[in-house]
């Protein structure tokens, strides 16, 4: 995959956050709340030490094979034959993953804005419209990005304030008062949902240097999670856990609670202008990573057979789910075995891969992240939102009022997390000017 397109920090960041934010407000939170109920918004701690996690070894990755792609770097440490089973085990995980998000936001739409168009009808559409994003390029795919993902974002963050009237905080208790497991449970599931981060690998050659592709994805991840928990804060504090935890697609009830003034009562229609665009940006990444896996077997470039493929997604999605509730219950649990199988093979295999051809000589170790003042902090503030975790769990069963505490250094320790992310960021633009 030689080519010269390049996509900078801040955009491959807003990419990952388009990739793992906006598919899951949908239907991850009824499950969310189902497991850990009125604790579900402390649910994105593990997806962070996962997201960072990936990021680290991507980083490594793109050190030891630079101008590289996971499809390439596959090939070359698996070897032509093992790494062609592996490169087909992520092609078919993407389709599988691609083809069923495609059905539930089909579903989505067709059940709360274009309440008589036929679900096939809209697959197609959806379909097409990812053929022709696919066949543009990635570079011009991120910049369209920014301005969505930024957007949406303000929206988000402003969200607890433009509900003031409509929250709730008794909702919210008692904090933490059945334990480690429910929160626990809600983890596990948010981070499976985090784990198509993976068709970033897709793209690692389009980023200039292996320091961008870490700071990229703990940006990512970051925003991703901080926003994530403003959004499940505001359903549950708003909506009720028993609600959240029944209701499909909750969120576009919490949305029509919004009401700025009596002339801008139907605020939903200006946040769903934003959604369905980004929706359809990070289909279309995940389109676009399904034809580069396929180019490292054909070696005729991407865009060679992407309307067949863009056929196979349409017609899977269409016959492999009788109903709403099919699909939801796959995305939310069907999908964790799959996300774990395909996470032990491509880390396992490549890591031994990877030890074996240190062990010979054929490669060299790559240095660690200088992580700088700032990234330390940042660490430093992500144990402490563990240990504030820790401490509700442990204690707010015997008082409520430390489960209270806990939720509160919860969001100390993220909001300071966020801050020193944002300033290892700037710190990591600075030193490369």
């Amino acid at each position: 995959m030689k080519d010269k397109m390049t996509i900078s920090t801040l955009q491959l960041a807003m990419l990952i956050c388009t990739f793992l934010a906006i598919s899951s407000q949908a239907s991850l939170p009824m499950a969310l709340a189902g497991s850990a109920k009125q604790d579900a918004w402390f649910s994105y701690f593990i997806p962070i030490l996962y997201g960072c996690g990936a990021g680290m070894f991507f980083y490594k990755l793109a050190h030891k094979f630079p101008g590289l792609n996971m499809y390439e770097i596959t090939n070359s440490v698996c070897g032509k034959f093992v790494g062609g089973l592996l490169n087909a085990l992520f092609i078919l995980y993407f389709i599988v993953d691609l083809s069923a998000q495609t059905r539930l936001f089909s579903d989505f739409f067709s059940s709360s804005i274009l309440l008589r168009t036929p679900p096939e009808l809209i697959i197609m559409m959806i379909t097409l419209l990812i053929i022709y994003y696919s066949s543009g390029t990635m570079e011009h795919l991120a910049r369209t990005n920014v301005i969505f993902i930024l957007s949406y974002s303000i929206i988000l963050l402003f969200l607890p304030i433009i509900l003031l009237n409509e929250i709730d905080l008794n909702k919210l208790e008692p904090v933490l008062s059945s334990g480690f497991i429910p929160p626990l449970k809600s983890s596990i599931l948010a981070a499976a949902a985090f784990g198509d981060v993976l068709a970033i690998g897709a793209f690692l050659h389009h980023v200039k240097g292996p320091r961008d592709i870490y700071m990229a994805m703990k940006l990512g991840v970051m925003v991703s999670s901080f926003l994530l928990t403003v959004w499940n804060f505001c359903l549950i504090s708003v909506v009720s856990p028993v609600f959240v935890s029944r209701l499909i697609f909750t969120g576009w009830i919490l949305v029509q609670q919004i009401h700025v003034t009596d002339f801008l009562d139907r605020v939903d229609l200006m946040v769903f202008s934003l959604f369905m665009p980004l929706i359809l940006i990070k289909h279309a990444v995940l389109f676009i990573a399904i034809l580069t896996g396929l180019a490292s077997y054909t070696k005729k470039g991407r865009n060679f057979g992407n309307l067949m493929v863009g056929l196979l997604i349409m017609l899977f999605s269409i016959a492999a789910f009788d109903n709403t509730n099919e699909v939801i219950m796959f995305n939310n649990y069907g999908m964790i075995p799959l996300t774990l199988l395909v996470h032990i093979v491509f880390f396992g295999c490549l890591s031994v891969g990877i030890s074996i051809s240190k062990w010979t000589g054929r490669t060299k170790t790559s240095p660690g992240v200088n992580i700088g003042l700032f990234g330390g902090l940042a660490r430093a503030m992500l144990v402490g939102c563990g240990a504030s975790i820790a401490f509700g769990a442990y204690f707010g069963s015997k008082l409520g009022w430390y489960g209270t505490v806990s939720a509160g250094l919860f969001i100390m320790f993220l909001l300071l997390c966020m801050y020193f992310t944002f300033r290892q960021y700037g710190e990591t633009i600075l030193n490369k000017g």
